[in-house]
């Protein structure tokens, strides 16, 4: 049977919180845009696609023996910006920042190898997805909303622990199974 998973964080429900605000205040302009649900905000690692059930198992053991081996770290939600850019959006997101992100990243992809998955061939650029830009109209009055929050400090979050979910598209968006977790190696004061 395959499934659609990724790997990925979740950040501390405060931050979570101030995004949806933040969130709220551009969907008032009524902007062409398919929101995400403040429950599905995550900080994605890796897309794997479809895949078979059967590769969960040794995907997890994988992603948890490289967990173990980096320490848990602290991330910043600060910004707003979209890809490929402000000026042509397709995805509308917030910017994440810390030490630790891109080696985890790093480490994520050296143990999906041993699974089968080459590398991605795109730079790792952490960020929340808010929401997806189905067509330019009235994306104008969005933009002027946005710049508003372009430095905006949605807060700090700890990262310790990444889950391989499984994905399920349906009419009211999309909805994420946790298959299991990987725990980051607890550091001193944590």
């Amino acid at each position: 049977m395959l499934i659609r998973a990724f790997i990925a964080a979740n950040l501390a429900l405060p931050v979570s919180e101030e995004m949806a605000k933040v969130q709220s205040v551009l969907q008032k302009v009524k902007g062409d845009i398919r929101w995400i649900k403040p429950q599905g905000f995550h900080l994605t690692f890796r897309f794997l696609g479809n895949i078979e059930s059967t590769r969960v198992a040794p995907i997890l053991a994988v992603l948890r023996a490289a967990a173990r081996l980096h320490p848990q770290f602290q991330v910043r939600t600060q910004g707003l910006g979209a890809f490929p850019s402000l000026t042509r959006p397709r995805v509308l997101w917030a910017r994440l920042s810390g030490d630790g992100l891109q080696e985890l990243h790093t480490k994520i992809e050296a143990a999906l190898s041993s699974c089968g998955f080459p590398p991605e061939g795109r730079e790792f650029c952490p960020h929340i997805t808010l929401g997806r830009v189905r067509s330019p109209r009235g994306w104008n009055p969005v933009l002027e909303g946005i710049k508003a929050y372009l430095q905006y400090d949605f807060g700090e979050s700890p990262i310790d622990t990444v889950t391989l979910y499984q994905s399920d598209l349906g009419p009211g968006g999309a909805v994420y199974t946790p298959l299991g977790v990987a725990p980051l190696s607890p550091t001193e004061g944590v």
